[in-house]
């Protein structure tokens, strides 16, 4: 007879084989039409998730142990001095998720000290923003008729806006309750079917690749001609509310309600963002390859173009290819390849200037917008590093290139004649 021990492991097996088929989504639901009490309630809860965290790091070795998720009151530090608070509505579930956040966290710093980083030790919050729950179905449950929300530790189940977004044939696995300053969200996990999701990718697919060069004046130049441009500045009513913060008296109500409201107003400002790029990436789904170069954007925004990387959130269009390289074929390009000075066409480097915003090559005569040369010189690259992994997926996506795309295309290889708008031409 099995031990629950072996029960678990053989489980935990089925599940990470199960999830080489699938591929995770997160859903993001609102909490609609919280009362007052409502909104005390799920701040208690946030409140004793901070006491929780602050008293088992506050004394790592002899705290954070096996029986830390039993705990039922803790001792915080108050001005009058230290006191005891009841943890009433953090479930036993929801603690095991705090602990084994603070275990993951000690985890990464050991790592990363091991690898000769300069680390530090983790420190008290002053605020919680977020609360593990891990188990679907214990530490919360979705009610799709009703459009409800039943969370461990407190009674009355929420309605949720959003609900309907998730698709029936979802797996459900976890979840993350998060407070932000325009109100209370839950971030579910949940895992598709690759097959279901990979089809609804070829029903809209453009069956050419696309080299993307990411810029400052332009955010991206593909190489079909296109170029995105955008830039989400600090709005007008942001300056007006940090100008009135500054004439407050620091820790009065009249402070922390301005602060609020300017938490809020950022939280707006980065939605916008967040937006665009979300359609961005959305719309470079759409080709069958995309090729990229990891350019260091944190020097970008360290050295001369911190405004326009900070307005535009340009650094995050990488990392959402990182994960989409897990459904369609992304080629990354090393940061070093100097695919702005090489002439795409006959493969002669030259130096370029950064003002210089046109690629006039002193061999071959050649001149192209020198984003467009860079964007072809990715995609050059990036095909080249595919041809190693899948030679035959390299020489599909080759021959559906347009004509006049130089040294992308071998000279030797049957033309083909699909002809992209906005590809370079000599």
């Amino acid at each position: 007879m099995k031990t629950k021990a072996q029960k678990i492991k053989l489980k935990l097996k089925q599940t990470r084989e199960k999830r080489k088929s699938q591929v995770p989504k997160v859903f993001k639901l609102k909490l609609q039409n919280l009362s007052d009490k409502d909104i005390e309630v799920l701040s208690r809860l946030f409140l004793e998730a901070k006491w929780l965290y602050n008293y088992l790091i506050a004394d790592i070795p002899n705290r954070l142990n096996d029986e830390a998720w039993k705990l039922k009151e803790v001792q915080i530090k108050t001005p009058k001095g230290f006191e005891k608070r009841q943890l009433l509505l953090l479930g036993s579930q929801i603690k095991q998720g705090i602990v084994s956040r603070i275990k993951d966290s000690l985890k990464a710093l050991r790592e990363a000290k091991e690898k000769g980083l300069k680390t530090g030790k983790l420190k008290f919050k002053s605020d919680v923003r977020s609360i593990p729950l891990k188990q679907y179905g214990i530490t919360f449950r979705l009610d799709f008729q009703e459009n409800r929300v039943k969370v461990q530790g407190i009674k009355k189940k929420f309605r949720v806006l959003g609900l309907r977004q998730i698709p029936e044939s979802a797996e459900i696995a976890q979840a993350i309750l998060v407070k932000k300053p325009s109100g209370f969200y839950l971030h579910v996990v949940c895992y598709l079917s690759k097959e279901e999701v990979l089809k609804e990718l070829e029903d809209r697919k453009v069956p050419i690749p696309v080299g993307v060069d990411l810029g400052v004046s332009y955010q991206l130049t593909l190489t079909t001609g296109e170029k995105i441009k955008w830039y989400v500045s600090e709005t007008k009513r942001l300056k007006r509310l940090q100008k009135i913060l500054s004439r407050k008296k620091e820790g009065s109500r009249n402070y922390l309600k301005v602060k609020r409201l300017i938490q809020r107003e950022y939280e707006y400002i980065k939605n916008r963002r967040e937006d665009i790029k979300n359609k961005v990436v959305s719309y470079l789904k759409r080709f069958a390859f995309i090729a990229v170069q990891e350019d260091n954007i944190k020097s970008w925004h360290e050295r001369l173009f911190g405004k326009q990387v900070q307005n535009t959130g340009i650094g995050g269009i990488t990392a959402r290819l990182r994960r989409l390289a897990t459904l369609i074929p992304v080629g990354f390009v090393d940061r070093f390849e100097r695919t702005t000075q090489i002439c795409f066409s006959c493969g002669h480097r030259q130096k370029v200037g950064l003002s210089e915003r046109v690629f006039r090559c002193s061999r071959c005569g050649t001149e192209v917008d020198r984003d467009l040369n860079s964007a072809w010189n990715i995609l050059r690259l990036g095909l080249e590093k595919l041809k190693e992994k899948d030679k035959a997926l390299a020489d599909r996506l080759m021959s559906a290139l347009p004509v006049d795309c130089g040294e992308v295309k071998p000279v030797e290889r049957e033309v083909s004649s699909l002809v992209e708008a906005g590809s370079p031409s000599l």
